[in-house]
């Protein structure tokens, strides 16, 4: 099966709507072998496949060649190179281990009341408004002030924080990068590591090391640390991830939910079902569409050898909806049983934050809808035309009364 017969990446119909095209890939093409940024590839999207290469400790994030040529060799690269999800082990592991800490039940458990704080502020805000873009008014400001509060840095800061975080993000993609994107990207690397010195050099001291940015300072102190470009690294990467993957769900999550009313009745009558909408969200809209590995060892996928070295791209979103694992995988259901997606990965780099993540989601969602029962679209929401990141760009809400 050619490439050109089912999947090209730069089709904006395709980005606009990815799902059928997803579909005929697991039916006909099930490992499509392809280029994605100048770089031979093949890509997998069955459920069964792609969580077996996330679970295989033989398949690598850092190929032999290291940072991709195409990110140069300046910040944008050294923030690549340090973090988290570009690390194979024992680097990872180390990493990991510093960080998990400030993600156990206990700990989280115990962000709930400022989480509730948080939300309930920002939805007092919206009081009033009327129509509001829930993207830029809602999904883009609350998780750049929890991502503040869980890193220590002024709510003042949230805006310029989270102003920066694109043009980085795009060096985790699985597409090329123009010269004006890695000029942007580098500028945004540049600006994290010197804002996150500054906050390791503020709070060197004062934190206890079940916090998160305490044990990555206290490691950085250590014998042996980890030095400072992997700490600054890894709070840029928490930052990012924080608010990258909340700020996706929450507009999918009410969109979603507004697109389903017998779902929403459902939410609305149990709001215990708040966990289980958040993950059938991430199962049925995930955040991000692709991930990579690169085999350490030849490996067979349905039928078809793939040799060591090969550089493999994982369809997170495509496997999501495998009705080889999910029944009616294309239906948006609160009451799914099987809710083991591949939103937060699998096996070693499975996301820390992934109990932070359901939590918010079991605070906001209720408490939005309950706030505003009128709730409406009012228009067709547009989305990122980016292979990995495919986000609402915009949702435009009619709040009507807010309870």
């Amino acid at each position: 099966m050619t490439r050109a017969a089912i999947f090209d990446p730069t089709d904006p119909a395709f980005l606009r709507d990815r799902y059928p095209v997803y579909r005929r890939l697991r039916d006909e093409a099930p490992v499509l072998r392809t280029e994605l940024g100048g770089r031979p590839c093949v890509i997998l999207t069955r459920y069964a496949d792609v969580d077996r290469l996330l679970r295989d400790e033989r398949a690598r994030v850092r190929s032999d060649e290291g940072v991709p040529e195409h990110l140069g060799t300046g910040p944008a690269a050294a923030f690549y190179r340090n973090s988290l999800p570009c690390l194979d082990p024992p680097e990872h592991t180390r990493l990991r281990k510093l960080i998990a800490p400030a993600f156990t039940p206990r700990t989280v458990h115990a962000m709930r009341s400022w989480l509730t704080e948080l939300v309930d502020a920002q939805l007092a805000e919206l009081a009033g408004r009327g129509e509001v873009d829930f993207v830029a008014d809602v999904a883009a400001v609350l998780p750049a002030r929890i991502a503040c509060r869980l890193l220590h840095a002024p709510d003042s800061d949230a805006g310029e924080l989270l102003r920066h975080v694109p043009a980085l993000n795009a060096v985790l993609g699985q597409g090329g990068l123009t010269p004006e994107a890695r000029t942007a990207a580098d500028e945004a690397a540049r600006f994290y590591f010197d804002y996150f010195t500054d906050v390791v050099g503020t709070l060197r001291g004062t934190l206890p090391e079940d916090d998160l940015v305490g044990a990555l300072v206290a490691a950085a102190d250590s014998d042996g640390g980890l030095g400072h470009a992997a700490v600054v690294t890894a709070l840029t990467g928490l930052l990012m991830a924080s608010y990258h993957t909340t700020r996706v769900a929450l507009a999918a999550a009410v969109f979603a939910l507004l697109e389903h009313p017998g779902q929403l009745a459902a939410l609305r009558a149990d709001p215990g079902l708040a966990t289980n909408a958040w993950d059938e969200t991430l199962r049925y809209d995930a955040p991000i569409h692709f991930l990579w590995r690169d085999l350490a060892i030849p490996l067979t996928f349905a039928g078809e050898r793939l040799e060591a070295g090969t550089h493999v791209v994982l369809g997170l979103a495509a496997a999501n909806r495998d009705e080889r694992r999910f029944a009616d995988p294309d239906r948006f259901d609160l009451a799914r049983a099987d809710r083991r997606h591949l939103a937060f990965a699998a096996g070693a780099h499975y996301c820390p934050g992934a109990p932070l993540s359901r939590l918010e989601g079991e605070i906001f969602l209720p408490r939005f809808f309950a706030r505003f029962p009128d709730a409406q679209v009012t228009r067709q929401p547009e989305r990122q035309l980016d292979l990995t990141f495919a986000e609402l760009r915009s949702l435009h809400l009619d709040l009507g009364r807010a309870a």
